[in-house]
This record gives C-alpha cells, structure tokens and sequence, in this order.
C-alpha cells in the first residue's frame, strides 16, 4: 500500500526492505495496471527488484506469516508452468518479470 503522496517506486523499495529484508540497487517498471476494472479500483504498480541483497531482518509488521524462499529463475518458470502461484495477480506479475528477463537473455533486434 502507497502512503499518503508516496511514490510507488519509493513504496516498492519500503515493501522490499520491510517484508524480506532486502535491497536492490537496479529497479525495473514493470507497468501500473487497475487490478479490478470492471469496478475500476485498485491500480497496481509492478517493479522487478535486480540484484538484491539482504540487509537487514524482515520487519513485517502486518502479521502476515510468511516463508521467504529463494528460487532461480528457472525454477520460477517452473513453478508457473506447474501452475503453482494460486492468485491470478501472482502469476501475471511473474509472468511478465520472466518476460522482460527473457529480453536480457535474448535481445531482439527490431
């Protein structure tokens, strides 16, 4: 959630450090989209975190009981080929992460 007049970047990089513990020094913008649009309410903005690092405990202070796992990028195109991401937004956002980090492996000439 967005504090009053924050910044979503500004807000990703809180959630981050807050829920993990981690840093990362490159930030990609991977779009603001309106999570229900038939109601027209909550809009959503996505960033992929690169080459984080852990800096501190996690400090979540919503009572959400959380497991971090650390997983490769192949194993998380394998947990959404398996279809293990359970909330449809989960699976888009990973979905388009991959996407974009398949550009860097495979840059397309236009």
């Amino acid at each position: 959630m967005l504090e009053p007049n924050e910044v979503a970047l500004d807000a990703a990089k809180r959630e981050l450090l807050e829920e993990t513990g981690y840093e990362a020094p490159e930030w990609i913008d991977l779009g603001s989209h309106i999570l229900d649009p038939n109601r027209g309410i909550a809009t959503v903005h996505l960033f992929l975190a690169l080459h984080a690092k852990r800096v501190a405990q996690p400090n979540s202070d919503d009572l959400e009981d959380q497991d971090l796992l650390l997983l490769t990028q192949e194993e998380i195109q394998s947990a959404l080929n398996a279809r293990e991401f359970k909330i449809l937004s989960w699976s888009a956002v990973v979905a388009i992460a991959l996407n974009y980090l398949s550009t860097l492996d495979n840059p397309k000439v236009i």
